[in-house]
């Protein structure tokens, strides 16, 4: 069968691993990969073979899912390993599923380990064309890879050039009880459309269409592999990653922005929308401040660099706390060094964010507004909403990493006292 040449291409990466994991949702194409895994496993040694559900908690059938997986694992003789996840309904289900799923694989990932998912052609077909009808690039039209790293292991996809048909078949000759999500036929959806109704009208008039997306995918991929954007990434002060506008048209900084979002495993946002953003940019004038969402993230242009922020940052928050004590949230994080001249450890404080029209004098300069001092200190626009000040009673005494205010009536400074520090939230997205 189709199936046992694929892993067995694939032998020497297997037989090398410490474990083998296999996300097992209990579809025909991951019971099939564990089926032929375990298979392949009874005439070449292999390592020890885990399946992992990722149970959704979204099909009012989803616990009795888990519950087959674990009889078929059972069956086979592997270990099995069952983790909820939580998922809004209401709010793009598909794509925090995905994360959830892809948050829990790599949790179970060491050095040396490799997760195997059963991805196949049809998937690749689908993907390559629902990301050309959105307008995606030579790195999007390289469709799904057949391997990248995960965490500190190693996610491979063997069955990329086997059809579903094979995969079925494979299923149907060694008598697999798969389950059958009925959520997959539902054509409201965009992929589902695609597959029953667009994919078979092609089948119809060019029957090998999917050896040609197989191989536009390889080119892609081959093209966006060969332009060199590697080590983009530049930091501020504060940590926070942005791109150097040390470009001269729209079009090669939208190549560029390309491969620093890829450098740093954001998501990429659709074709049109960056290459929007990237013109806006380099023909914005420099007060301007051009900003593109996507998803979780921000990007906006300021001074000389296109930074990215979360897009979840608080900016309400007011917060009791102490001189010495950690804190941390979705604003960033407070920690407290020694300083010549210092607050006193274990004065009580509060911790909140700007509001409107404050100002503070600071050292021995002159009231301004607490905007003007953030600007001064270099702080980018889209982090001074959420920039902690520290206050005793009504008073403002304390800037992290400006300075203390002039007059601190309320609190008396000390000799080798504390100085708050503030680092920004930060933003971290999955390999």
């Amino acid at each position: 069968m189709a199936l046992l040449p694929a892993l067995i291409a694939q032998l020497d990466s297997l037989q090398t691993a410490s474990r083998i994991f296999v996300g097992f949702s209990g579809g025909a194409d991951s019971h099939s990969l564990l089926n032929a895994l375990v298979e392949l496993s009874q005439t070449e040694a292999l390592p020890p073979i885990i399946a992992l559900h990722i149970n959704h908690g979204l099909h009012g059938d989803a616990n009795a899912w888990a519950a087959h997986c674990a009889s078929v694992a059972s069956g086979l003789g592997v270990e099995f390993h069952e983790r909820v996840v939580s998922v809004d309904a209401g709010a793009s289900p598909e794509a925090q599923a995905r994360d959830a799923r892809y948050t829990v694989f790599e949790s179970f990932l060491s050095d040396g380990d490799v997760l195997l998912l059963g991805h196949h052609l049809d998937d690749q077909v689908e993907t390559v064309l629902f990301r050309l009808i959105r307008g995606a690039g030579p790195s999007g039209l390289a469709g799904i890879p057949k391997k990248r790293p995960l965490g500190r292991g190693l996610l491979m996809r063997p069955l990329l050039s086997i059809t579903r048909d094979q995969i079925e078949d494979y299923a149907g000759s060694h008598e697999l009880g798969y389950l059958n999500d009925g959520s997959n036929d539902d054509t409201r959806y965009d992929r589902n459309f695609l597959r029953h109704e667009v994919l078979p009208l092609i089948e119809s008039r060019w029957p090998g269409y999917r050896s040609g997306f197989a191989r536009s995918a390889g080119l892609s991929g081959e093209l966006a592999a060969s332009e060199d954007f590697d080590n983009l990434t530049e930091y501020t002060r504060y940590g926070g990653p942005y791109l150097p506008m040390d470009f001269y048209d729209a079009k090669s900084l939208h190549r560029a922005l390309h491969g620093w979002l890829k450098e740093v495993n954001a998501p990429a946002p659709e074709f049109v929308a960056l290459e929007e953003f990237a013109r806006q940019c380099t023909h914005a004038q420099g007060d301007k401040l051009p900003e593109l969402r996507v998803g979780g993230y921000l990007l906006q242009r300021w001074r000389q660099g296109i930074h990215l922020y979360p897009v979840d940052i608080d900016r309400d928050f007011d917060i009791s706390c102490e001189v010495g004590g950690a804190l941390a949230g979705r604003w960033g994080s407070i920690a407290w060094h020694k300083a010549d001249i210092g607050l006193p450890p274990g004065v009580s404080i509060r911790l909140r964010a700007p509001r409107p029209g404050e100002a503070v004098s600071l050292g021995q300069r002159s009231r301004r507004s607490i905007g003007q001092w953030l600007q001064e200190a270099g702080v980018p626009p889209y982090l001074r909403g959420c920039y902690p000040l520290v206050q005793v009673g009504d008073e403002i005494i304390a800037i992290p990493d400006v300075g203390l205010a002039s007059d601190c009536s309320k609190l008396s400074l000390c000799k080798g006292g504390l100085v708050p520090v503030w680092t920004p939230p930060k933003i971290a997205f999955l390999n």
